[in-house]
């Protein structure tokens, strides 16, 4: 007989706080901080790389989306694999999940730190660290619904920061900047890279989309499970796409000298002050 008084959770999660969350854990601003890593592999084509990213990415989607709809429970693919496979194979996925949900926040702190110590030197990193996990742990404790309102409010801040790039890589290249042009194919086509270079990075990209698999966990937690989750694992995955594609495809245009790069980590800060940069380097030059 099946116990009616087992505790459940409360279900309050509508498609657009799903999607939010989603996109929240997928950390769309990591675009930046992995720019530079990938750019130089893939010769400035980052649009193409991250365009068959997005391909792969979307059958691993539609994966998650029937699974989702078939077990519709909180373990995600640990449930996933337990049902449809093996008990014994579950249980190893789940550890490798949680091992995955541990290495993620810690990534995601990281990032937090070494950016902050870049405006704030003075204050050492692992302060940043501290205060960012006591808060999203805080954040976490206090409940879901906070945890989705928050997740919201700093997804809008992200927005925001590629709005602003867009808007500023637009106004530079037309006032001559860069490649001086909006329209080209050279970010998407280069003759001289090879195909294994190319493919080589895929595997990173396919690491900055993820979170749409993180949604699954919100099952008993959102409403109409079935028919919402599958909607929210596709928005946040062609979300992603549209972002890390167009992003980088104004990073090459705006800043084509990729090759120049004296850190690959810091690369962000040469696309923020690309202008000042290049400017720098031609009054050097007249100097000389």
């Amino acid at each position: 007989m099946e116990n009616t008084n087992s505790p459940t959770l409360k279900r309050t999660l509508t498609l657009k706080y799903v999607v939010f969350f989603g996109l929240a854990f997928m950390a769309p601003k990591t675009f930046f901080s992995t720019y530079g890593v990938t750019v130089d592999s893939t010769s400035g084509m980052m649009p193409t790389a991250y365009a068959i990213a997005l391909v792969v990415m979307l059958f691993t989607a539609y994966s998650y989306a029937q699974l989702v709809k078939a077990f519709p429970k909180a373990g995600a693919a640990y449930t996933f694999t337990q049902k449809s496979i093996s008990p014994h194979i579950g249980f190893i996925v789940g550890w490798t999940i949680i091992i995955d949900y541990i290495f993620s926040p810690m990534i995601s702190a990281l990032i937090v730190g070494i950016s902050l110590k870049a405006y704030f030197p003075s204050i050492p990193m692992f302060v940043w660290i501290i205060l960012f996990i006591v808060i999203i742990t805080a954040v976490n404790i206090l409940g879901i619904k906070l945890a989705a309102k928050l997740n919201t409010y700093m997804l809008f801040l992200q927005f925001l920061l590629f709005a602003l790039f867009f808007i500023l890589s637009i106004k530079g290249l037309l006032e001559g900047k860069g490649t001086g042009t909006l329209f080209s194919t050279v970010p998407f086509y280069d003759p001289e890279i090879s195909a294994p270079a190319l493919l080589s990075v895929i595997p990173i990209l396919c690491f900055s989309f993820l979170g749409f698999d993180a949604v699954t966990t919100l099952s008993e937690e959102t409403k109409d499970p079935t028919r919402t989750l599958p909607k929210a694992i596709y928005f946040i995955t062609m979300i992603g796409g549209f972002l890390f594609i167009t992003s980088s495809y104004f990073a090459q245009l705006i800043f084509p000298e990729f090759h120049s790069f004296n850190n690959p980590e810091s690369a962000s800060a040469n696309l923020s002050g690309s202008n000042e940069n290049r400017q720098q380097r031609k009054n050097g030059m007249a100097s000389t």
